[in-house]
């Protein structure tokens, strides 16, 4: 089942993985800390809040998939840098992107009791998967599971969030949920993607993620 030929307009295709994603989140990182350290902590959630918003216009420019949910995503980051400098609070700051994680674990969750697991909408954004293999039950279960992933992790994340947010400095809530999610984000991610891998690959004709992907990176 393998999709038309690179002839077609680019803009038929889905966006690929945003690899600069990982230098918005190292940028924003330093901001918040270094205008924490130097001028407190008002101004390092200015600082974040507007890199954040930066770095969202700056993804639905280059094509990632955020598309509709950039203006709740916008609205969303102004509303927490706003709560967050006017109580100084981290607490507040923190506590408003953990209540997101839970919000997003249990949609996930909840779209699956629903029969309408999340990651079905999701992942094509991403990969053009074919109508075909779309169709096929072993698809569906794939997403399925990927979706209740997503959700247990992000509940189980949101949950270490609140118990170093508790037992830790700023400072230390900062780096180490940075340095601890980066990892464990990225083991997810790559234990989902080679599960998915595996599972799509028993539809006759798929033609595989890892071919998808290397097809992308040349349009």
């Amino acid at each position: 089942m393998s999709q038309s030929s690179s002839s077609e307009p680019v803009t038929d295709r889905p966006p690929a993985l945003d690899p600069k994603q990982t230098w918005d989140s190292l940028g924003l990182l330093a901001i918040f800390l270094g205008l924490n350290k130097f001028a407190g902590l008002r101004w390092a959630i200015a600082g974040a809040s507007a890199w954040g918003i930066r770095s969202m216009v700056a993804r639905k420019r280059r094509g990632s998939p955020i598309g509709k949910f950039l203006p709740f995503l916008l609205l969303y980051l102004v509303a927490r840098g706003i709560l967050g400098i006017i109580f100084d609070s981290e607490n507040v700051y923190f506590g408003i992107g953990i209540a997101g994680k839970v919000v997003i674990g249990l949609v996930c969750l909840g779209s699956v009791l629903l029969g309408k697991p999340l990651m079905e909408r999701l992942v094509p954004l991403v990969f053009p998967f074919d109508e075909p293999t779309k169709a096929h039950p072993i698809y569906r279960s794939t997403m399925v599971r990927l979706t209740l992933l997503a959700g247990c992790f992000q509940l189980i994340s949101s949950a270490w969030d609140v118990w170093l947010l508790v037992n830790s400095s700023v400072t230390g809530f900062v780096v180490i949920r940075f340095l601890v999610g980066t990892v464990l984000g990225i083991v997810v991610f790559v234990g989902g993607f080679f599960y998915a891998q595996r599972q799509l690959d028993k539809i006759p004709g798929f033609e595989g993620l890892f071919n998808m992907l290397e097809r992308m990176s040349t349009l």
